[in-house]
């Protein structure tokens, strides 16, 4: 891997084990001397992750999905120069989620995505230089939720049965099409280990 900036994100469905295996290949990647920054999008315990949040978990708290849309947009934007900071610096920035996500889910909500990517283009957001997506099926992804929180904690994306068919559906598409940026596919029904010896060996070749 050249040792440059590089932006990478880890997508996928809930449950596929972004955040794991984020935290997994930062730590790696730092014992193999490279400069690394995590993100995690939506940035919880910040104002517009918070809002966000808010809606997620609580059924009586809505917007409709142009405001979803510009919420989620508003948590990449406020990042913008830091991130482009983190690059010239030469720094390795792995994301949990990112933009990817946005035109993944929003698509669901009837937003087109033509109009998803208009709004990024016109905000003028970082394309990743990678997107990986860990590849799981929307049953394992109910199956580890469940497992994870238990039933009465899932929020409203992770129990809903027919969003999480469309939510895999959408990333096959995009990850197939390399829409918005270059995707690599990742068999995340294995074990962590195995998923994250994939992650390595696909970083390193990019």
């Amino acid at each position: 891997m050249n040792q440059k900036g590089k932006f990478i994100v880890i997508e996928g469905i809930e449950g596929c084990g972004k955040g794991t295996q984020t935290k997994i290949l930062s730590d790696f990647l730092l014992k193999n001397g490279l400069d690394v920054i995590t993100k995690k999008y939506p940035e919880y315990g910040k104002p517009i992750g918070d809002l966000i949040n808010n809606w997620l978990y609580s059924e009586k708290y809505d917007f409709n999905k142009e405001a979803q849309t510009l919420l989620y947009f508003a948590d990449f934007i406020k990042d913008k120069e830091l991130l482009e900071n983190y690059l010239k610096d030469g720094k390795i920035v792995l994301s949990d989620r990112y933009f990817t996500a946005t035109m993944v889910y929003q698509q669901i909500k009837g937003v087109p995505l033509k109009k998803i990517i208009q709004l990024a283009n016109i905000f003028e957001l970082r394309k990743p230089d990678l997107t990986i997506y860990i590849r799981i099926t929307p049953e394992t992804s109910l199956k580890r939720k469940m497992q994870q929180k238990g039933i009465v904690n899932l929020d409203r994306h992770e129990k809903d049965k027919l969003f999480l068919n469309s939510l895999f559906e959408n990333y096959e598409k995009m990850s197939q099409e390399n829409i918005f940026c270059k995707w690599a596919t990742i068999d995340g029904e294995r074990s962590i280990e195995e998923v994250t010896k994939d992650l390595i060996k696909i970083i390193y070749e990019n």
